[in-house]
């Protein structure tokens, strides 16, 4: 890969996960603090989908971590393909 292209891709990781962290940290609150209150089932469905949600983003975060340290291990060493 071209060097430009690794440092416009690397900026672009770097905005995905800082839009994934506010993402999780927005829906696992909000899923969190739907579950306060009185039982109802419509509330925990609404929780439990927003908690699936959170579980879906950390996981884009893993991936995006794993790509960035990837692409900046591969721009450290020079390698272009």
């Amino acid at each position: 890969m071209q060097k430009d292209y690794i440092t416009e891709r690397l900026k672009f990781l770097t905005e995905l996960f800082k839009l994934c962290w506010l993402s999780v940290l927005g829906v696992g609150g909000a899923s969190i603090s739907i579950l306060v209150g009185p039982f109802d089932v419509l509330r925990y469905a609404w929780a439990g989908g927003g908690l699936m949600l959170t579980l879906f983003l950390l996981t884009v975060l893993w991936h995006t971590h794993r790509k960035m340290h990837q692409l900046w291990a591969e721009l450290q060493r020079g390698e272009i393909r």
